[in-house]
């Protein structure tokens, strides 16, 4: 290998890195070993890997690290390349000797696939066995890692046994090239790695609408490798890059042979070591794969086995498992399953994670609508799945992952048998059973997120009482369910007595907690009014799992809250503004909240009344975006100017089902009972057709 040319290799991809958007992680980097012989055993997906993984592991190791790649690619101008960087032919008939004596001399770790070809539809496991797919059938994995690690194991054990006389020592160095005066290994260690993308959609990148026209150019498998490789690089794909717990031959080799020491030849015996070592190095790295949403959604389209499923039932299954206890399945989640709550996954909106990888399903024929349903009809949507699992060989085995990538991404994760357990369960559940697990799981997050809110600030001396500032649900099982939000600087407690009114009427009723408020002042400092808005999600989805539709009440500053959810969410079915304050310049006293009702503050940080600006300026540009009924309720008493401007506010607004009331009063209690309890009422029924109850085990329409 030539040094220049690594480091000129090393220059070239720091700078491509910097140009393309792909965003490589690096996981556990802590288990690479820096000593002893190491091979580097990796799943293999794209070209690129033999050139992307040896410059992280250099730069891991810092020192140059080899590997083996397939024959095929030692010809022309990328042949002399790869021969510089110290890539090796397999086809080399030099090659055993030379990893086994650079692994034994402790100077080069080694990069292997064992997969031994690119595997394209990632179909590696039939059964219980594994099987890697190619395009002439279904082959075992190489042993050629195994075999490599074991005989360099035998070798060190041989260099190192004190009963090995010189002239026996002198043949062992002479058969490997090794002069005897290098550092013999302490071990040699296999280290399964995963490399895992996210996305696998080219179809709409730039290169992916050229592919007609490069297919008539290049062959289409030639085709293919450049759009999908090519469009990974250049349209933002997460690659995550998790190392394993290192495998010591040393240990398994005892285990195996007790305290003989094997010979090299091929004996039934050392080849029945080698498959056990295979199988465990194979399940190591798949155990390892990243699991994203993609692959959730896949598998369980693949499982619904031809079925009709509406898209809201396909949502509440992928939420479900992407809110589940990944430790319990043994599985490792990207960073987009795990962080938040995932309660998007339940809130459909054009253009979502989901709405995204059902598009994708419907541009390449996998996905049928079933039924007049839809954005124009009174029903949900419903479709039924036409994937198939047959595009494993000839042609199709090479464009796999541009003529269904939904196949390529179910087969990800086909290996972690727990997961798929898992996914096979919801795929079956009934509808009712899904909406109930729901609804548990939802009250869990947003309990458990107040809980630890407050036991953060469990020995302040001005915590709020908990019967004031913990979210309060009313459980019903009705056509029409309401979120009421309390005021900014309030707390759930002051609008107990509303949501008391509304759930006497028979409604499903929540007053979320806004995060900061319900513990200390202080807690408002790191909070931005997004949580606010995720909060708000999280209820609506409470309120949807139980109800058909849902609307949402804001009281005071918390009314631009309301604006912003059915800005972005279309389940909101209507609106109230209750004593709405849109203005940014009415900021009233501390301590005195809209409500009149609940937890005192007696400061605020100067970090939340910019974000609750933020939030109002917010709401005033999407005034005209509103479409759903809308109420507002004011009193009489708060002044003129306020009054004038929740006019002007209300006139911008773009329902064309908007009404305005003025009450004597601005308080609270003036909603149940009066002119302003029977506007309510009237309003949600006329708006959303009334309570009607709804039986415990119920349908999507």
């Amino acid at each position: 290998m030539n040094p220049l040319a690594y480091k000129t290799t090393g220059l070239a991809l720091k700078f491509l890195t910097a140009l393309a958007r792909a965003r490589v992680t690096l996981h556990d980097q802590e288990m690479v070993p820096r000593e002893g012989g190491t091979i580097f055993v990796v799943n293999h997906f794209t070209r690129f890997e033999t050139l992307l993984l040896p410059y992280y592991l250099s730069r891991i190791l810092e020192r140059p690290v080899w590997s083996l790649a397939a024959a095929e690619l030692f010809s022309g101008l990328l042949g002399r390349y790869l021969d510089l960087v110290g890539a090796v032919s397999v086809g080399d008939p030099e090659r055993d000797q030379l990893v086994i004596r650079t692994l034994v001399a402790e100077s080069t770790p080694w990069i292997i696939f064992p997969e031994g070809r690119m595997v394209k539809n990632r179909k590696v496991v039939k059964g219980k066995d594994f099987l890697i797919t190619t395009e002439s059938g279904p082959l075992p994995p190489h042993t050629g890692a195994a075999a490599l690690a074991l005989r360099a194991e035998i070798l060190r054990r041989r260099l190192t046994c004190a009963g090995l006389d010189d002239r026996a020592r002198a043949e062992l160095l002479a058969q490997f090239g090794l002069t005897g005066s290098e550092k013999i290994a302490a071990k040699i260690n296999i280290v399964p790695v995963n490399i895992s993308y996210y996305p696998l959609d080219f179809t709409d990148t730039l290169l992916g609408r050229m592919f007609p026209l490069l297919e008539e150019k290049l062959s289409p498998r030639a085709a293919e490798e450049l759009v999908v490789e090519g469009s990974m690089l250049l349209s933002g794909v997460d690659i995550d890059i998790r190392f394993g717990r290192p495998l010591p031959l040393a240990s398994r080799l005892e285990a195996f042979y007790g305290s003989r020491i094997p010979d090299f030849n091929p004996t039934p015996r050392n080849r029945g070591f080698l498959r056990q070592l295979t199988r465990e190095f194979m399940s190591a790295i798949y155990s390892l794969t990243t699991v994203n949403l993609d692959h959730l959604l896949a598998t369980l389209l693949y499982k619904t086995g031809g079925r009709v499923f509406a898209e809201e039932s396909l949502r509440r299954r992928v939420f479900l498992a992407a809110s589940g206890d990944w430790t319990a399945v043994k599985a490792l989640p990207h960073r987009g399953l795990s962080q938040g709550s995932q309660v998007d996954l339940l809130l459909a909106v054009p253009g979502d994670r989901v709405d995204r990888l059902l598009q994708l399903a419907r541009e390449k024929n996998l996905l049928v609508k079933v039924g007049n349903g839809g954005e124009e009809g009174a029903h949900p949507r419903k479709w039924r799945f036409l994937g198939r699992l047959d595009q494993c060989q000839g042609l199709s085995f090479h464009t796999v992952r541009l003529e269904n990538p939904l196949l390529v991404m179910a087969n990800t994760i086909e290996p972690l048998r727990l997961l798929q357990r898992r996914l096979r369960w919801l795929s079956w559940s009934p509808d009712w059973w899904l909406r109930r697990r729901v609804e548990k799981r939802l009250e869990g997050f947003i309990e458990e997120n107040y809980a630890k809110a407050r036991h953060a600030w469990k020995d302040a001396p001005d915590l709020c009482p908990l019967a004031s500032g913990a979210p309060y649900l009313l459980k019903r099982r009705s056509e029409t369910g309401i979120v009421l939000l309390h005021d900014w600087l309030a707390a759930p407690g002051g609008l107990r007595t509303l949501a008391d009114f509304f759930a006497d009427r028979g409604y499903r009723v929540i007053v979320p907690v806004l995060p900061g408020h319900g513990t200390v002042a202080a807690d408002l400092e790191k909070r931005d009014y997004e949580q606010w808005l995720e909060a708000v999600d999280e209820a609506l989805a409470w309120v949807l799992s139980g109800s058909r539709k849902a609307v949402i009440g804001g009281v005071g500053r918390s009314a631009a809250l309301a604006l912003l959810a059915a800005a972005r969410r279309p389940q909101v079915a209507a609106l109230l503004a209750l004593f709405p304050v849109f203005g940014v310049d009415y900021w009233g006293r501390p301590g005195c909240p809209a409500d009149g009702e609940g937890f005192c503050y007696e400061d605020v940080p100067a970090a939340s009344r910019r974000q609750a600006r933020k939030m109002l300026v917010a709401a005033a540009r999407q005034l005209n975006t509103v479409r759903v009924p809308f109420l507002m309720l004011q009193g009489r008493d708060i002044g003129r100017s306020r009054l004038n401007r929740g006019e002007r506010y209300f006139e911008k607004l773009g329902s064309e089902q908007k009404e305005l009331l003025e009450l004597t009063s601005s308080e609270l209690a003036a909603l149940t009972s009066g002119p302003g309890a029977a506007a309510l009422a009237d309003f949600i029924r006329r708006s959303t057709g009334g309570v009607k109850s709804l039986p415990y085990r119920w349908k999507s329409r």
